[in-house]
């Protein structure tokens, strides 16, 4: 793993943000692999390496339509249970 992820990152600087949404996936399914080990080597990481990192990562998830912040909902989206008001016998 300690040689993928700054293999993953030298193909995001090459191939720019539009391998971003692919590069991230890979990374995530790493970091989902083995938690400890992927804190240890963005620990070891540079300043500008975890940087690109925490990039990749944030816009490859807003490309694919992931977020991290939770869905506020919307206006237009119905409740998906019904409140009844009738609360006496």
């Amino acid at each position: 793993m300690a040689l993928v992820v700054p293999a993953l990152l030298a193909q995001a600087t090459a191939h720019g943000p539009d391998s971003y949404a692919q590069i991230s996936d890979r990374l995530l399914e790493l970091a989902a692999l083995d938690q400890h080990v992927f804190k240890a080597i963005v620990a070891a990481m540079a300043d500008a390496q975890r940087t690109l990192l925490q990039d990749v990562i944030r816009l490859g998830r807003q490309a694919t339509g992931h977020s991290d912040k939770p869905h506020a909902g919307t206006a237009s989206e119905q409740p998906t249970i019904t409140l009844k008001m009738d609360f006496g016998g």
